[in-house]
C-alpha cells in the first residue's frame, strides 16, 4: 500500500472503525447506479501509513459526453462511531467537516444528488485527498445514471411516518418548548424528514401521548383551560406546528395523539388543563366514558372541528392510536363515533382486529419469513404486492383509480430482531424496509421515533430496555440533525420502492414479469441482514430499471 490511499468500500456494509488496520482492498473507482432526480451513496476509506492531522477531500465535477453533475452536488461526510452495550462500537453518525485527522483510516458516505434533466450515462470524475495544500492520493468516481426519472419527494408515493419529539429539541438546546427559539430549531429537523419523504404530522393533541416512554414526554400543542365545568382551548402552537410542516413539504396527512394515552393498559387518560380561576396547571384522571371524560372530549372534538374546518385541515387529520388493546380501542371508538365522526381515525397496531375494518390508516408489527414474506397482511391493504401489481386487469393504483381505502403500512420497533433499525442492526436492513412493503402490498412504512435522544447520544445512546438504536434514527446537531448510516439507507430503499412502482407500471412481457418477480424475492431474501449478500439490492435494481425505462 502507498503512503497514502482512497479506497472504494460497500455503502451497505459498515465500514472498519476509524484508526483500524484497513482490510486489504485492491484499488477500485468509487461506483454507484443512480436513476435521475435521486440521491445515491458511495463510500470510500481513506488511508495512511502515519498519523494525518488535517487533510481534506476535493472532488471534481461528474462529467459524461454530453452532460455533468457538478462537484457542489457531492456531498462528503465523516463516518463517526458511537458505543453500544451490544456490539461495542458502531459507525453510524455522519458529520459535516472541512478538514479531518487520519490515524490508519478514516471512512467517509459520499452522496450525489443526481439532476433530473441530465442524459443517461457514465458520468466520471475523480477525488483527491489533500494535506498540506498537496495532492497525496487520488480515486476515479464512476456513477452510471439510467434513463428514469423518479418523482420529486414530495410526490413519493411511499408513506412514511416517522415520529418527531420536539420536546428532544427544546431539551437539547435549553429552550422553552413552543418558544420562538424552539420553532427555529425545529425547522431543519422537520426539513430533513420532508427530504426523506415522510408524509404525517405527528402533532400531540393530549398530556403525555406516550407517557414516560421516552427521556422527554412529548409536549401538548394545545393548551387546555377549564373555568368551572367548562373547557376551553388555545390551538396557536398547532397551527403554527403544522404550517411549519408545510411550508417544508409535509402536508399529507395530520396524526393527533391521542385521546388515550399509551403506556398503560387501562381505561385511565389524564387531562391537564389551565385553571382559569387560579392561574395553575391541574391534572385530573379520568376514565374512558364517565362524564368528565365525555364531557372534556366532547368539547374538545366541537372546538377542534370547527377550528380545522376554518384552516382547511379537517380532510388531513386523524386521530391517532399506538398499540391500544382491543378493548380499549372498542370504547374509545364509540366515543369517536358519537363525538367526532368526521374524524379520521389512524392505529399503529401489533395484533389483528375486527377493529382494522373502521379505521383509515393502519400500521402492523407484522413478522416476516426467511424470504420476506410478510405473515399476515390486511384486506384493506391500499398498495399492490407483487401479484396485484403484474395483474394487467388490476390497475387503479396506477391509474389512481381505485377507490378510497385504508393507507397500511408496517413498523417495526423494539422487535423483530430483524430486519431492523438498531444501531447494530446489518446496514442493508434498512435498505431492505421499502422492498418488503413493496412485497407485501404496503403503502409504507412507520417507525415511532426520530429524535428521543437519552442525556447524550453520543456517548450513552442506549435508553431503558430498548434495543440501543431503537429511539432515534438522527443526531442532535448545532444546526439541524446529524444524519446517521440508517436513517440514510432508508432513504435510498424508499428511492427503490419508487423505481419498483414505476417498473410495475410498465411491464410489457412476460420476461418483464419474470425479471419483477425475481428483483423484488432478491431484494427481500434474508431478512437477517447478517447472513445476507448485499449484492442482492444491486441485482434487483439492475433488474427493475430496464423495465421502468420503458416509461420513456
Amino acid at each position: 500500500m502507498s503512503k497514502y490511499a482512497i479506497l472504494a468500500w460497500q455503502p451497505l456494509i459498515r465500514p472498519p472503525l476509524p484508526n483500524a488496520e484497513p482490510p486489504h482492498i485492491p484499488p477500485t473507482p468509487l461506483k454507484a447506479l443512480s436513476c435521475r432526480n435521486a440521491i445515491t451513496s458511495l463510500s470510500a476509506l481513506v488511508v495512511s501509513d502515519e498519523p494525518v492531522k488535517s487533510a481534506r477531500l476535493v472532488f471534481t465535477d461528474l462529467a459524461s459526453g454530453q452532460g455533468a453533475i457538478p462537484h457542489v452536488a457531492i456531498r462528503a461526510r465523516l463516518i463517526g462511531t458511537v458505543p453500544t452495550p451490544e456490539t461495542g462500537e458502531v459507525c453510524d453518525p455522519l458529520y459535516d467537516i472541512e478538514n479531518f485527522s487520519i490515524d490508519r483510516s478514516t471512512a467517509f458516505h459520499i452522496s450525489v444528488d443526481v439532476p433530473k434533466a441530465i442524459p443517461a450515462g457514465v458520468y466520471r470524475g475523480s477525488v483527491a485527498l489533500v494535506v498540506e495544500d498537496i495532492e497525496v492520493a487520488y480515486n476515479e468516481i464512476e456513477l452510471e445514471v439510467a434513463n428514469v426519472d423518479l418523482p420529486d419527494v414530495h410526490n413519493w408515493e411511499f408513506f412514511l411516518s416517522v415520529w418527531m419529539n420536539p420536546a428532544s429539541v427544546a431539551r437539547w438546546h435549553g429552550v422553552e418548548i413552543w418558544s420562538e427559539e424552539h420553532f427555529k430549531l425545529l425547522k431543519p429537523y422537520i426539513e430533513d424528514l420532508a427530504g426523506h419523504g415522510q408524509k404525517t404530522v405527528v402533532a400531540p393533541i393530549c398530556y403525555r401521548p406516550w407517557g414516560a416512554q421516552t427521556r422527554d414526554p412529548y409536549p401538548n400543542l394545545i393548551t387546555w383551560k377549564k373555568r368551572g365545568n367548562s373547557y376551553k382551548f388555545d390551538f396557536s402552537a398547532f397551527d403554527r406546528y403544522i404550517r411549519l410542516h408545510e411550508d417544508c413539504g409535509i402536508d399529507r396527512a395530520i396524526h393527533c395523539y391521542t385521546v388515550i394515552q399509551a403506556g398503560t393498559y387501562n381505561n385511565q387518560s389524564t387531562i391537564e388543563y389551565i385553571d382559569e380561576e387560579t392561574g395553575k396547571k391541574e391534572l385530573i384522571v379520568t376514565e374512558i366514558g364517565d362524564d368528565e371524560y365525555v364531557r372534556a372530549w366532547s368539547a374538545f372534538f366541537a372546538a377542534f372541528k370547527e377550528h380545522l374546518i376554518d384552516r382547511n385541515w379537517l380532510h388531513k387529520v386523524y386521530i391517532a392510536f399506538d398499540e391500544r388493546p382491543d378493548e380499549v380501542m372498542d370504547k374509545v371508538l364509540d366515543i369517536l363515533g358519537k363525538y367526532a365522526p368526521d374524524f379520521r381515525i389512524a392505529l399503529a397496531a401489533c395484533s389483528r382486529s375486527e377493529t382494522f375494518t373502521h379505521l383509515d390508516d393502519l400500521s402492523l408489527a407484522i413478522p416476516f419469513g426467511e424470504h420476506g414474506i410478510a405473515e399476515m397482511a390486511p384486506a384493506q391493504r391500499q398498495a399492490m404486492g407483487v401479484a396485484e401489481m403484474l395483474d394487467p386487469d388490476n390497475v387503479c393504483t396506477i391509474t389512481k383509480a381505485c377507490p378510497e381505502k385504508t393507507i397500511t403500512t408496517f413498523y417495526v420497533c423494539c422487535g423483530p430482531a430483524h430486519p431492523n433499525t438498531f444501531l447494530f442492526s446489518p446496514l442493508v436492513e434498512s435498505r431492505m424496509l421499502p422492498y418488503l412493503a413493496a412485497q407485501g402490498g404496503y403503502d409504507g412504512f412507520l417507525r415511532w421515533s426520530y429524535n428521543d435522544w437519552t442525556d447524550d447520544p453520543y456517548k450513552h445512546p442506549e435508553w431503558g430496555d430498548w434495543p440501543t438504536g431503537d429511539v432515534f434514527f438522527v443526531y442532535p446537531g448545532n444546526n439541524g440533525p446529524v444524519s446517521s448510516l440508517r436513517w440514510e439507507q432508508l432513504r435510498e430503499g424508499i428511492q427503490d420502492y419508487e423505481l419498483a412502482l414505476i417498473a410495475a407500471s410498465n411491464i410489457k412481457s412476460e420476461e418483464d414479469i419474470v425479471d419483477y418477480e425475481q428483483a423484488i424475492a432478491l431484494a427481500c431474501r434474508n431478512i437477517n441482514g447478517n447472513a445476507k449478500a448485499v449484492g442482492d439490492i444491486e441485482i434487483a435494481r439492475r433488474l427493475l430499471i430496464p423495465i421502468a425505462e420503458k416509461a420513456g
